[in-house]
This record gives C-alpha cells, sequence and structure tokens, in this order.
C-alpha cells in the first residue's frame, strides 16, 4: 500500500479533523514545530506513539497490523502534503 492508502484506511479519522490533538493534514501551523523536530522523530512517534500536553497519538495510530514501512508512508504523504 502506498502512503495515501494507509492515510486513508488508519489515519484520516483523527490526522482528517484534529482529534485528540492530532495535526490535521495540510495544516502547516499545527506542523510546524513537529517538523522542527525531524522526519526520523515523526517516524518514532507514529510507530511507538506519543502522549504530550498537545495531544495523544496511539502506536501505529492505533492499528496494530500496520508495517513499519506502512507508517512511514504515511508519515511522508501527511508531510509531502504540507508542500
Amino acid at each position: 500500500r502506498d502512503g495515501q492508502q494507509v492515510y486513508q484506511a488508519s489515519c484520516v479519522a483523527c490526522h482528517g479533523t484534529g482529534i485528540a490533538g492530532a495535526p490535521k493534514v495540510g495544516d502547516k501551523g499545527q506542523w510546524a514545530a513537529r517538523m522542527l523536530a525531524g522526519t526520523e522523530v515523526l517516524y518514532r512517534n507514529a510507530l511507538v506513539g506519543i502522549q504530550s500536553p498537545a495531544g495523544v497519538m496511539p502506536a501505529k495510530g492505533g492499528n496494530p497490523s500496520l508495517s513499519d514501512k506502512d507508517v512511514k508512508a504515511a508519515v511522508d504523504f501527511m508531510v509531502a502534503k504540507l508542500n
């Protein structure tokens, strides 16, 4: 699956609406601080999850059946939407 397919199947519920503090796809303001941390940090947070004052990201978006490659592809898809 490509990143868009993974996003549509597993990520859009939160990243499409901003549930639980998820940065919405395409919203440069919400992604700015996260982007400063770098892509590897985005990957790690998406893979293992994170809890912060800004919100909650469950490991693999709550879908443990996703491969690491799938998760990274979805992250890449969302990041590409910032350009």
